[in-house]
């Protein structure tokens, strides 16, 4: 009975033992982990954080928590703390629990409207281009443009759109004017569909054969939707697509007095 009672004491002790010599190995495993490295403080995501949660949010609900890890292994612009500058911008994409918080992933907040995005303060105004005037189909969104009107000249007025669109006549003065210097695409897709069989669909489908036609969507303020819009109905826009170093500004134009000059 004593012998019995021995041998479990002892598969007792050497049990803690064991249990004792665990926790300490993975106490340590960090340490060795990090042993002959250099190591920082970086922020990683404590919980699934929604795109649009701005930095002071981030950092007033707790919603991210700082690590050590292997400096060799932080991209360069990893954070260990959210500063002042990112209190106002917000997140552009959902991050997953324990997802480095980086930098390059805050930008200024921006509105959704029916599944679009619209920066703030601006709003979205769809405009009818050809093919060819969307740049061959290179427009795609968040790219940035310039907007060309090309319309018939009213007699005796230079510069001044007559209204009548394209219409052709014999003594027709033409001008083409940067309307819009520089704005950000928003959505590029096809022309709305039209009910099979109605007349308006038949007229479509033979205007689509001669030309084919896209709906691009832009982000303007007021005075940019006011001139856009107008500009529509009284003649005919062309894109141009920019790079960021792209310079335009707006002046007199050309028409068909001044395009060989």
């Amino acid at each position: 009975m004593k012998s019995r009672i021995f041998t479990l004491l002892a598969a007792l002790v050497l049990g803690l033992a064991g249990i004792a010599a665990v926790l300490v190995y993975v106490s340590g495993a960090e340490s060795r982990a990090l042993e002959g490295k250099k190591a920082v403080g970086v922020l990683v995501a404590k919980e699934r954080i929604p795109a649009g949660t701005t930095g002071e949010q981030v950092r007033a609900r707790g919603l991210a928590e700082l690590v050590r890890m292997p400096a060799e292994t932080v991209p360069a612009d990893a954070l260990s703390a959210v500063d002042a500058a990112l209190e106002q911008l917000a997140l552009t994409a959902e991050l997953q629990p324990r997802q480095l918080l980086l930098r390059g992933m805050f930008a200024q907040p921006q509105q959704s409207t029916g599944g679009l995005t619209i920066p703030e303060g601006k709003m979205a105004i769809a405009v009818e281009m050809t093919a060819a005037a969307d740049v061959a189909g290179y427009v795609r969104p968040d790219t940035q443009v310039t907007v060309f009107d090309t319309f018939n000249v009213l007699k005796g007025r230079d510069g001044v759109p007559s209204g009548d669109r394209l219409a052709e006549s014999p003594e027709t003065n033409r001008a083409t004017r940067v309307l819009l210097p520089r704005v950000q695409v928003l959505a590029v897709g096809p022309r709305r569909a039209l009910p099979a069989g109605s007349a308006e669909a038949a007229e479509a489908e033979q205007e689509q054969q001669q030309e084919r036609t896209m709906l691009v969507t832009v982000a303007v303020n007021q005075d940019e939707a006011e001139r856009l819009v107008h500009a529509a109905q009284t003649g005919t826009l062309y894109l141009g697509l920019l790079t960021d170093t792209s310079d335009v500004a707006p002046g007199p134009g050309v028409d068909n007095h001044s395009l060989f000059r």
